[in-house]
């Protein structure tokens, strides 16, 4: 039943039909929240988990529920990608009129054939990162979705990666309320 609310959200995003209940939020606060909930799953892994939120980056106009999925969607896929020993960072602050997120792990890395496809439905890579491979993967949605959740936002997602060094996947969201037209 996930699959099919991932897919039926994926569907929304594609038809402009998602609503966004947006509103000025505390992205500290949902930072906080989401770094807590994944506290214990780092831990049983072995994996350090930390985080740091910039002063300056609340207020921030967002659907506070939607960016919480895109921050778990990128913890689940940093943790299920570094290994015992490593580390997993999350971290937001401004840049410009922007708050830009970044989830940094010290992981496998990503080929650099596979990055400009990361964000494609049910796209895992190659065979080692795949559900077949490891009993690790998931369907391939949660990069599709999170990339859907924050161009809604009128922001962008991009990722950086080297093999054996790890992965850095950051977002940017324009800080204030968007000008109506």
């Amino acid at each position: 039943s996930a699959l099919i609310d991932d897919l039926f959200e994926l569907a929304q995003l594609d038809t402009g039909h998602l609503e966004l209940f947006c509103d000025v939020n505390s992205l500290s606060d949902l930072i906080s929240d989401t770094l807590e909930g994944f506290m214990a799953r780092a831990e049983a892994r072995g994996v350090k988990l930390s985080g740091a939120v910039s002063n300056q980056v609340d207020p921030v106009w967002m659907a506070p529920e939607k960016i919480s999925r895109v921050l778990r969607n990128l913890l689940e896929n940093a943790l299920r990608h570094t290994p015992q020993g490593g580390e997993v960072r999350l971290h937001a602050d401004t840049a410009d009129s922007n708050v830009v997120v970044t989830v940094q792990d010290t992981g496998e890395g990503i080929p650099q054939d596979d990055l400009p496809h990361v964000f494609d439905r049910f796209f895992r890579g190659e065979k080692s990162r795949s559900r077949e491979g490891t009993g690790r993967g998931g369907a391939g949605l949660g990069l599709a979705i999170a990339k859907g959740l924050v161009e809604a936002h009128g922001g962008r997602i991009w990722v950086e990666s080297a093999l054996g060094e790890g992965t850095v996947i950051s977002f940017a969201l324009p800080k204030g309320q968007p000008a109506m037209s």
